[in-house]
């Protein structure tokens, strides 16, 4: 009789807890709301498990689910921002603060005059040399003095500002052969990047006329330069040799054999004199000596133009041009991550909830690695035992670092010390002013690399690209051979705690496994442990079956076959984690819970969450669109076939590993 009450009263507490308070059947409502029931999962699986996305989020700012998650966050932050300007205007503010000088670059984005804003006023600030100004900026009836410019010069002081990829990629990383050492690297320019070239006709005539320039002389000008960049674009490609090996090289040698004035380059962009014998890592020699005669003749007025609106690209490129808090809040985040990071740990996690956070990402990750060990142990590629415990070390020894922050006691005092040099004024807002001075504080830290040794694993966090740190996104950062998991992704319903492991491991395990996977794809199997290029990959890189995988991924031709492979092999750890009992879980779904939908159905259908959006193609930068992603990771895979019954002819599922 007490069994019985006692099961009748657990049936009726669970029929009348609100589905709002039960994460999974919340869960299963989310993934459910997307589901078109008229498409076929056989024959168009991401029309079937997304086609309601577009409706239901037609008013949303965000058009995919790691969108969706910094939207969330931008408003949160937006929240504390408004909590500290309160606390700015009360007496005991600490106005040398982290958070203070947080706040006071976000409400110089919100609240500088428009004209602190004007494109010109960049130009005025950073001139091309100290007594030279930009050729529109000329007095009236006299010629520009042209020669005054020396454009590798201008480069050097645009530098400073983050502009190291026009006519010239020069950027500090680690030594190839050394990961402990940093390093100058120098080499061609690329042009893949939305930044990386002159804009459509009709945005580059609109910058160049708000840069003062005249407007009969747009029109002629714009040709120019866009035959020179077309120019130099070609030197790029005809001198692109993959078989050339990188070369280390002192100053002086570089300049014997290029005839370029690289000391001169090299100490602006380091800000002090240095030594002829100092080293540089460099690749493409041919590349520079026929960009000097390419330079040589080309038109000193009509090579300032075009270095000062690449200039502008770059600088608009790495701003929000909006005074909305939400816009002014990405700007902080991309501009100070190391800050926000830290606000965000305190303001938005109590340290139990972060402990248990990390201690649930740590163990996902912690299976998902067995998963590939084992896998890597079964040897799919013939590799010998050598290869095998190269390839198996490697991925024990990937870390995951959780938030982006290093690993110290005392993350305050570490952050502040790391912006202790930043002077943000307080007496006027000027936002260019201050963009401007953010972005050579970021150049400085990044030189300032140069004289000391590399991070440890445990002091280690990225800065480099001001998208990828504003993202809520995950990434594997390759020399470090480390996943990070930014604090936005700890976010429904991406990462739901306390839901099923069917969930966790569908969305936010696929998500890790995939990342893991960076580790050992077409680039990462080339690193070691320490960071260092690994010559003896090529074996394994060229073996016969390894290509053959390879191959077999890229039948569907995709420019990304990295981002390819991890997806396959990251679908491959999370189902295979979940569905063999390796999650440590071994309670089951209540069928009753789940609207008797199966295990294997929910699993999937979860995992397109990930993929659903109705964003346009050109948003999905060095990955395919997130259609044919999906899609592509589940041709072939026999589970989901199973799953959803279909029939259909298929290829057999390509696995690396």
């Amino acid at each position: 009789m007490w069994i019985l009450y006692s099961l009748l009263v657990s049936i009726v507490a669970s029929a009348t807890v609100p589905r709002d308070s039960n994460p999974n059947a919340k869960l299963l409502d989310f993934v459910r709301g997307y589901i078109l029931e008229e498409a076929d999962p056989c024959d168009d699986y991401p029309q079937y498990a997304c086609g309601k996305y577009p409706t239901r989020h037609a008013e949303d700012p965000f058009s995919e689910i790691t969108q969706m998650l910094d939207h969330q966050l931008n408003q949160k932050f937006v929240q504390v921002m408004g909590e500290l300007e309160k606390s700015s205007e009360a007496p005991g503010f600490n106005g040398s603060s982290l958070e203070a000088k947080v706040l006071r670059f976000y409400l110089n984005c919100r609240d500088a005059p428009e004209t602190t804003r004007k494109l010109q006023r960049y130009l005025s600030l950073v001139p091309p040399d100290e007594d030279l100004s930009w050729p529109q900026f000329r007095l009236a009836g006299r010629p520009w003095p042209k020669e005054k410019f020396n454009w590798m010069e201008t480069l050097g002081r645009l530098h400073r500002y983050g502009l190291s990829n026009v006519l010239i990629s020069t950027i500090v990383t680690q030594n190839l052969e050394n990961s402990r050492e940093f390093i100058v690297d120098i080499g061609m320019p690329t042009f893949t990047g939305e930044n990386d070239h002159i804009k459509g006709f009709v945005e580059t005539f609109a910058t160049l006329l708000s840069l003062g320039v005249q407007r009969y002389s747009i029109f002629p000008l714009m040709r120019k330069m866009r035959k020179l960049e077309n120019s130099i674009q070609k030197l790029t490609e005809e001198n692109d040799d993959d078989e050339e090996e990188l070369q280390f090289m002192a100053l002086s040698r570089l300049e014997t054999l290029t005839r370029l004035e690289w000391r001169k380059f090299y100490e602006i962009i380091v800000g002090h004199p240095v030594s002829q014998r100092t080293k540089v890592q460099v690749k493409n020699l041919r590349y520079f000596r026929a960009l000097k005669r390419l330079i040589d003749a080309t038109d000193k007025e009509l090579l300032a133009n075009y270095i000062m609106t690449r200039f502008i690209i770059h600088l608009t490129g790495n701003s929000m041009e909006d005074s909305d808090p939400i816009e002014c809040i990405k700007d902080v985040r991309r501009s100070m991550s190391l800050a926000t990071n830290f606000i965000h740990k305190y303001r938005f996690f109590s340290p139990e909830t972060l402990q248990r956070y990390t201690h649930e990402t740590e163990t996902l990750f912690d299976h998902l690695r067995r998963r590939l060990l084992k896998l890597i142990d079964h040897n799919r590629l013939r590799l010998t035992a050598q290869q095998r415990r190269t390839v198996s070390n490697k991925v024990k020894a990937i870390s995951i670092n959780i938030g982006n922050v290093p690993k110290t006691p005392d993350l305050r005092a570490f952050a502040e010390k790391y912006f202790e040099s930043l002077e943000m004024p307080a007496v006027d807002k000027d936002y260019i002013r201050e963009h401007l001075n953010l972005l050579a504080f970021k150049t400085r830290k990044s030189i300032e690399q140069l004289n000391s040794r590399a991070p440890t694993v445990d002091e280690y966090f990225y800065t480099s690209d001001p998208d990828t740190v504003m993202s809520s996104g995950p990434y594997y950062i390759i020399r470090e051979n480390q996943v990070i998991m930014p604090f936005g992704i700890f976010q429904e319903p991406l990462f739901v705690p306390e839901s099923h492991n069917v969930f966790k491991y569908s969305l936010m395990g696929f998500v890790l496994a995939h990342e893991l996977t960076h580790a050992i794809d077409g680039d990462g199997i080339f690193f070691n442990i320490q960071g260092n290029a690994d010559l003896s990959a090529t074996e394994i890189f060229e073996s016969p079956r390894f290509q053959e995988e390879m191959e077999c991924m890229n039948r569907n031709k995709t420019e990304y076959i990295n981002e390819r492979l991890a997806d396959i092999t990251g679908l491959h750890l999370a189902y295979g984690t979940y569905f063999s009992n390796e999650t440590g879980s071994p309670f089951q779904i209540s069928p009753r819970e789940f609207n008797h939908m199966s295990q294997e159905k929910i699993f999937f259908l979860s995992l397109a969450q990930f993929f659903c959006g109705d964003g346009p193609a050109t948003m999905f930068l060095e990955h395919d669109d997130d259609k044919l992603r999906l899609a592509q990771m589940l041709s072939g895979f026999s589970p989901f076939d199973r799953a959803f019954g279909c029939r259909r002819p298929s290829p057999d599922a390509c696995r690396l590993w």
